[in-house]
């Protein structure tokens, strides 16, 4: 029915009135909202998207893994601690990459991370090669790497935004002669000759010739230094077979965990005795090494930075590590450490930049000094870049398998137990 006249008019005035009145609430709310922004409407925390790119399949699988799951259980932490204070609690987004233990694929990897994430960092890559790849991506993007890896040459090319926690190759290198140096003096028993054996992997291939150089301070016969294809030997009798008839008897080794079962394997079937089998940051300490080798890895020493036992000594340490074992269900291991202290250095690289920008967190990063335990997630030695990105903090120690557990064995002011040199007879083992 049609309204009159009359009633339509009073209904166009009651419409006017109105909408009047809802602007003038929605400005004295747009008002209220300028002047009281937490009563409208919270604001939410910042994100801070961070890169970790890391072989989780294929052969780097054994450093990988545990760089992931150390790296995003202290994001975790951070996150639910308050985020980055400084920056008004922002939350770090963890953003995880698998490179496959691909060389090409770390670096492919790392630009999509940075092109199409826009990550703030990227800690990475777990194993050298790749590194070496990822790294020169991450450079050329003016974006910050924190990386777990050891090998020299990564360190060599002059680049502002690469920073590595552990200890070089070479150092850990040295450390290994070093504890060999040491072990014959106390007990008298000196090689008869002795050999080094690498992949050809840029960390591998680092590690040993950091060994040769220090070899040559010494007295000992070198007989041969052994290189092959990463994960390309399916036999190796016949190398240590030659390695036994020639005499060797301390061998320096620096391989891929699944190139050092072999090997040890290799070596109980020859029944082929060493003084000692010293690797350097390789096989041993990771949990495939005693998993599939059990009894057999026992004597078995390597150069690392990071044991299980040093947690016991600082209750801060002990209270990540705990968390890591309940999650994870194993040990923290050097690989896992490292990754944990490139946590804590970009922790507290965010909260002392500037702003959220990467040329003001790679300024913060080379302005890092921080001691062991300096806040919950710096598990190594403490951290501090040189201008060419070595943390000059950084330092090493020789454990020991024994019973499966990694025992500290040097330098002897932190040692929990006395060193087996030489390594039992295969024949004299239970």
């Amino acid at each position: 029915m049609r309204q009159p006249r009359s009633v339509n008019r009073l209904l166009a005035a009651a419409q006017i009135n109105e909408t009047r009145r809802r602007v003038t609430l929605g400005t004295a709310g747009l008002a209220a909202a300028m002047a009281f922004p937490g009563i409208v409407r919270a604001q939410q925390p910042q994100r801070i998207p961070v890169a970790v790119v890391v072989g989780l399949t294929g052969r780097a699988g054994p450093w990988g893994i545990p760089v992931n799951d150390a790296v995003r259980l202290a994001v975790e932490q951070i996150n639910a601690s308050g985020g980055i204070k400084s920056k008004g609690g922002a939350q770090i987004d963890l953003i995880s990459v698998d490179h496959q233990s691909n060389p090409q694929m770390a670096g492919t990897q790392t630009e999509r991370v940075i092109q199409v994430n826009n990550v703030l960092a990227v800690i990475g890559n777990a194993t050298s090669g790749a590194t070496m790849v990822g790294s020169a991506v991450s450079e050329k993007a003016r974006t910050p790497m924190i990386s777990t890896d050891l090998g020299d040459s990564l360190t060599n090319r002059g680049m502002k935004y690469f920073f590595r926690i552990g200890a070089k190759a070479s150092h850990l290198a040295g450390t290994a002669v070093d504890f060999a140096e040491e072990m014959i003096k106390a007990t008298g028993t000196k090689p008869r000759k002795v050999a080094t054996m690498a992949d050809d992997s840029t960390f591998s291939q680092d590690a040993i010739q950091g060994a040769l150089g220090r070899l040559k301070q010494t007295d000992w016969a070198l007989q041969e230094n052994v290189s092959f294809p990463a994960g390309k030997v399916s036999d190796f009798l016949p190398l240590l077979q030659r390695l036994k008839l020639s005499g060797v008897d301390l061998i320096f080794h620096a391989l891929f965990a699944p190139d050092g079962i072999q090997v040890m394997r290799a070596m109980k079937t020859l029944n082929y005795d060493l003084i000692a089998s010293v690797h350097i940051a390789g096989a041993p300490y990771t949990p495939e090494y005693v998993e599939n080798l059990k009894k057999d890895a026992d004597y078995v020493t390597d150069a690392v930075g990071f044991v299980p036992e040093l947690v016991a000594k600082n209750p801060l340490l002990a209270t990540y590590s705990d968390a890591y074992k309940a999650k994870y269900r194993r040990d923290l291991d050097d690989q896992a450490s490292l990754a944990v202290t490139c946590v804590g250095a970009l922790y507290d690289a965010l909260e002392r930049c500037s702003d959220l920008s990467r040329e003001s967190l790679t300024e913060a990063l080379r302005a890092t000094d921080l001691e062991a335990g300096g806040n919950p997630f710096v598990l190594r030695d403490g951290v501090k870049f040189d201008q060419a990105g070595d943390n000059v903090k950084a330092k090493g120690l020789v454990m020991q398998l024994r019973d499966g557990q990694q025992r500290i064995v040097y330098p002897a002011g932190i040692a929990t137990t006395q060193p087996v040199w030489p390594m039992p007879a295969w024949s004299k083992r239970a």
